[in-house]
């Protein structure tokens, strides 16, 4: 049976990420728990919005949906 190749599903992780979502980093890592605070973009093509995690760090950028939480392809801290 021949590969098919998939494009990958990116979501804004301002509009996709929930209270609880364990979030990653591209490597797999986990990066922490994801809390009810965000940070809504400004209007600028470069503002994702943000992510307060339970381990006290604001994380911005796209995710990609797995399984059991969210990987972040797009890391800024």
């Amino acid at each position: 049976m021949p590969k098919i190749a998939w494009a990958k599903q990116l979501y804004n992780a301002y509009s996709s990420v929930n209270k609880g979502d364990i979030i990653y980093d591209k490597n797999g890592a986990i990066i922490g728990e994801a809390t009810d605070t965000i940070s809504r973009p400004n209007g600028s093509p470069s503002s994702y919005g943000s992510v307060y995690l339970t381990n006290h760090k604001w994380f911005s950028g796209y995710v990609e949906k797995l399984e059991n939480g969210w990987s972040f392809t797009e890391v800024e801290n």
